[in-house]
């Protein structure tokens, strides 16, 4: 028999009866090293062993004994505990759990709220730069709610920071360590203290944010020009700019399934049309429009100003961003700037690209998986009743 007991902190009150009587009557208890003293007093006779790292040595160990032992786990061990990781590891072996409250229910016992609510993410043993990406995108896809991360020592939480810090919502950080012991702590912290923020102990940190961002990304008051009606705003031009290539441009991104409050590149900008398209049919997104052309970056910027709509425009190139995305738009740079996109975004996020060489866009189909070809033709009167069709230069859709 494998006995799992739960213990947070290190106090001997935690310890419930039942949990008492089975160190009482244990005679090898696997424990962390600063348990040692505390678990000699309460079984005298128990050979008490190092609970040390690598894990998987000590799990080897614990599978080695023949007779019965004991395990002391962390707060609640069935909860992103060991023992699910004991059970694979020794399937033949009889167990007996005994959970204490997870670190997470205490923190949010602490704070007087629910944590039914809370998504939960573990860094314990994982790549720590997925599970700040993944919390954030969590976060995003919730028009309100929390994450708790459960943190292992000496790990700085300075990229989840720094997504956080890109979506623009009301955010509330706690971290709490050392939680039902003597040291206990628990701190709120803004964005920006908590970027230094390290601890020596593990610890739980809970980020709520708000539902929406803080501020619109439109002003629907203003009515001076239509995004939708051409000659209105200033473009290039180009068939690029055309509405009828924007809307299928725009519907390949998936609009109704991009997260609230999602963060869209659009690369080659031009004059922003679609970008500000897609803004205008979304209005929590949070759009960044590169062009390093002064004169179009000129042109999107003032018809942002025209309609009233709040973005970023840039004139950098794409291949100087580091800053990750939900969505991108490429409207120019070639395949230079669709690969250095596609390291900005989730392989799985949407992508859509617009090009009017065949060849750029055959070379792009086989990063992204799709081709279209999108030509409009004009109606142009002949006289009298007669019609002609003038097609106008196709232009290449590719999109993921």
């Amino acid at each position: 028999m494998i006995t799992i007991i739960g213990w947070l902190g290190n106090r001997e009150e935690s310890l419930t009866g039942e949990q008492l009587l089975a160190l009482a009557k244990s005679r090898t208890i696997f424990a962390r090293p600063q348990l040692h003293d505390t678990l000699h007093r309460l079984s005298p006779s128990s050979n008490i062993i190092d609970f040390r790292s690598p894990f998987r040595t000590t799990i080897d160990v614990i599978g080695a004994y023949e007779e019965d032992c004991t395990v002391i786990a962390s707060g609640d061990p069935n909860f992103f505990g060991i023992t699910k990781t004991l059970l694979r590891a020794h399937p033949d072996r009889n167990f007996q759990v005994l959970p204490a409250p997870s670190s997470i229910a205490i923190l949010a016992a602490r704070l007087g709220r629910p944590w039914d609510d809370l998504s939960v993410i573990s860094l314990v043993g994982r790549d720590s730069d997925a599970a700040f990406l993944r919390a954030r995108l969590r976060l995003a896809e919730r028009q309100a709610g929390a994450v708790a991360l459960l943190v292992p020592p000496n790990t700085s939480i300075t990229g989840l920071v720094e997504h956080l810090a890109n979506l623009h919502n009301e955010v509330r950080i706690v971290v709490a360590t050392d939680l039902s012991t003597a040291e206990e702590s628990i701190t709120s912290m803004r964005l920006d203290e908590a970027t230094s923020w390290r601890s020596s102990s593990p610890a739980v940190v809970l980020v709520e944010v708000g539902t929406i961002p803080t501020s619109p990304t439109i002003d629907f008051n203003r009515h001076s020009a239509s995004l939708f009606r051409d000659g209105q705003l200033l473009t290039d031009g180009t068939n690029f700019t055309k509405l009828e290539l924007r809307m299928s441009a725009i519907a390949r991104l998936n609009p109704d399934q991009l997260p609230l409050g999602a963060r869209v590149m659009e690369v080659g900008a031009g004059s922003g049309m679609i970008g500000l398209t897609l803004l205008y049919l979304r209005p929590d997104i949070e759009l960044t429009q590169l062009e390093p052309r002064h004169e179009r970056a000129t042109m999107a910027r003032a018809n942002a100003e025209t309609l009233g709509y709040r973005t970023t425009v840039s004139e950098q190139p794409v291949e100087t961003i580091s800053t990750n995305f939900d969505a991108a738009i490429v409207g120019g740079g070639g395949l230079s700037a669709l690969t250095h996109t596609l390291d900005l975004i989730d392989p799985s996020a949407p992508v859509v690209a617009t090009y009017a060489d065949l060849s750029r866009a055959a070379s792009a189909e086989r990063l992204l998986g799709n081709l279209s070809l999108i030509q409009v033709a004009h109606g142009r009167s002949l006289g009298g009743d007669g019609v002609r069709l003038v097609p106008q230069t196709p232009i290449y859709l590719v999109w993921r």
